[in-house]
C-alpha cells in the first residue's frame, strides 16, 4: 500500500495525486494517455487505463479433453471466460463433440465458432459490460414463478400437454441462471463492472436468482409427476381442490410482490408480506396438507410432490423477504469505543 499527499495547483480548486511510475509503465501510460477514474458506491474512487474495444484483453480458457469436460468448460463460463477452446489428448479426435454442443445450447451467448476433428472453439458473444443483471434475475424469476402458476393450473385442468410446456421450461430458466451467476462473479472479480452494485449486493442477486432455479425445479419436478398421472385431482374433494386454486392465486401474487421488494429495497413491504406468509399462505397449507394425508397411501404419495412445491414457493417469498430486511441500514449500530 502506498500512501500519497494531495498537491493543490493553480487558485486551490485543482488536487493532482502522481500514480506510481511502476504501474503506469506496466500499462504503457505516457503523457497525453487517459485514465477512466470513477467513484463506487461505497465511496472509492478506481482508477484504470482507457482501452479501446480492439486492445480489449480477453479471457481464454484451454480445457484438455477428459471425461469431466463438460464440468470444465461449464465452470470457464461461469468465471467468465470468452473464448473456451477444447482440444483432445495427443491430437486425437474429440470424442465428446456432441456432448460439447449440446451443453453449449443450454448456456446463453456462447457459440461454435470454429471446429476441426481434434478441437472446437467457443466464444461468449454477450457484451456483458453494457448489461444489468436485474433484467436477467427479473426474467428468470418471472419464468419459473409462471411455471409454478402452470403446473398447478395443468393439475387442477387434468392437463398433462401444459405440464409437459412446463418441464420444458426449466432450460430457460437454468440457462438465465448460469448467465446471472457468470455476470455476477465477474463483477466481484473486476471493480470496474459494479459501480452500480456493491459487492455485497451481487451475492444476494445470485441468491435470488438461486430461488428462482429451485422453484423452477420444484415446479417440473411436480410437472412430471402429473405427466405420468394427469387425473390427480380425482382424488381430492371440490373443496380441497378450492383451497388449492386460493392458495397458488395468492403465492403468485406474493411472489411477485416480493420480488419488487427486494429490488426496491421495500423493508416495510418485506415485513408486511413476511407476516402474510407466515398466516393466510401457511395456514392455506397446514389445511391443504391435513386433507390429503386422509387419502390413501399411493394417492398421498404422489401428492406429497404437490405439497413440496407448495412450501418450496412459500420459503422461496421468505427467504426473499429476508435478504431485504438483511440490508436495513436503519438497523446499523455503532460499536462504542472501548
Amino acid at each position: 500500500m502506498e500512501i500519497r499527499k494531495i498537491q493543490v495547483t493553480g487558485a486551490g480548486d485543482t488536487r493532482i495525486i502522481s500514480l506510481p511510475k511502476i504501474w503506469a509503465e506496466r500499462h504503457h501510460l505516457d503523457k497525453g494517455a487517459n485514465v477512466i477514474i470513477k467513484e463506487l458506491s461505497t465511496g472509492e474512487l478506481i482508477i484504470y487505463p482507457q482501452v479501446s474495444p480492439l486492445d480489449a484483453q480477453k479471457r481464454v480458457s484451454r480445457i484438455i479433453e477428459s471425461d469431466r469436460v463438460l464440468r470444465d468448460i461449464l465452470a470457464a463460463y461461469l468465471l467468465g471466460s470468452d473464448i473456451i477452446i477444447v482440444v483432445s489428448r495427443n491430437k486425437e479426435p474429440l470424442y465428446k463433440k456432441s456432448d460439447i454442443r449440446d451443453l453449449s445450447r443450454q448456456l446463453i451467448g456462447l457459440e461454435i465458432l470454429g471446429e476441426t476433428g481434434e478441437s472446437i472453439e467457443l466464444h461468449f458473444l454477450i457484451g456483458e459490460e453494457k448489461e444489468n443483471p436485474r433484467k436477467y434475475v427479473k426474467r428468470c424469476f418471472s419464468i419459473a414463478n409462471q411455471m409454478q402458476n402452470d403446473v398447478i393450473t395443468a393439475f387442477l385442468n387434468a392437463d398433462p400437454s401444459l405440464a409437459k410446456e412446463v418441464i420444458e421450461r426449466d432450460v430457460e430458466v437454468n440457462r438465465l441462471y448460469f448467465l446471472i451467476v457468470r455476470m455476477l462473479k465477474i463483477m466481484v472479480a473486476d471493480k470496474r463492472e459494479i459501480s452500480y452494485l456493491k459487492s455485497p449486493a451481487c451475492l444476494d442477486w445470485r441468491m435470488v436468482a438461486s430461488y428462482s432455479e429451485d422453484l423452477g425445479d420444484a415446479s417440473a419436478e411436480f410437472a412430471e409427476i402429473l405427466e405420468k398421472n394427469p387425473k390427480m385431482k380425482e382424488t381430492l374433494s371440490s373443496e380441497t381442490i378450492s383451497k388449492i386454486k386460493t392458495l397458488s392465486e395468492l403465492t403468485t401474487e406474493v411472489l411477485n410482490q416480493s420480488l419488487e421488494c427486494f429490488f426496491e429495497q421495500n423493508v416495510n413491504g418485506a415485513e408486511e408480506l413476511k407476516r402474510k406468509i407466515a398466516t393466510q399462505l401457511h395456514d392455506s397449507h397446514e389445511a391443504i396438507q391435513k386433507d390429503i394425508s386422509k387419502l390413501e397411501k399411493e394417492v398421498a404419495r404422489n401428492l406429497s410432490y404437490l405439497l413440496s412445491l407448495l412450501r418450496v414457493l412459500r420459503e422461496t417469498a421468505i427467504d426473499i423477504g429476508d435478504l431485504v430486511i438483511a440490508n436495513d441500514t436503519s438497523l446499523d449500530t455503532q460499536i462504542p469505543n472501548l
